[in-house]
């Protein structure tokens, strides 16, 4: 009897950790990380990190001097969905400035991200980018899907942006970056 009531208090103390533990990770503020941050840019000599659908070479480095907006999405995220199609209003929206918009796709191939994309509205506007092995998610610190982060100019997050996208946040912190210059 003694052993069974000893269970019982080590499983509601371990309910309640998980509880609390839960409610910490989901209410992290969710913009402005610490603006030294880097996330790794470029690809190593013979390492690729990012191609784009046709499996061409791209670097995050060749976007320093503009404003960096880049989206991690998933085909199994259903916030993809409505992500993607914000994300390229926005990249309409600040065409003429120098920001640059990037749906970094998370692990899958390019046959499950092309799949994917074509089952959505035009995402002109948009970079799309496919990450095989994870690197750009993993080098944020990222915990939620999808997240937007936005670097400056000097390639520095300036926001990170857990969950599905708000447009009037990302804007805002466009709006800032663009007008800090």
């Amino acid at each position: 009897m003694k052993s069974n009531i000893k269970f019982i208090i080590v499983l509601v103390v371990f309910v309640c950790v998980l509880a609390v533990v839960t409610i910490f990770v989901t209410k992290q503020p969710n913009n402005q990380i610490d603006e030294g941050t880097l996330a790794t840019f470029g690809n190593t000599p013979g390492e690729a990190y990012y191609t784009d659908l046709n499996g061409n070479e791209i670097s995050l480095e060749q976007y320093l001097g503009n404003i960096i907006v880049v989206n991690s999405w998933a085909s199994w995220s259903p916030f993809s969905v409505t992500d993607l199609p914000i994300l390229t209003k926005l990249a309409h929206e600040f065409e003429s400035n120098k920001v640059t918009f990037l749906a970094i796709n998370r692990k899958e191939t390019q046959e499950q991200a092309t799949r994917f994309i074509n089952t959505m509205p035009d995402l002109g506007g948009l970079l799309l980018v496919l990450d095989p092995r994870d690197h750009f998610y993993a080098s944020v610190g990222g915990y939620a899907m999808p997240e937007v982060v936005i670097y400056n100019q000097r390639g520095e997050i300036t926001n990170h942006f857990r969950g599905d996208a708000n447009e009037g946040n990302i804007k805002d912190a466009i709006n800032q970056l663009l007008n800090s210059n």
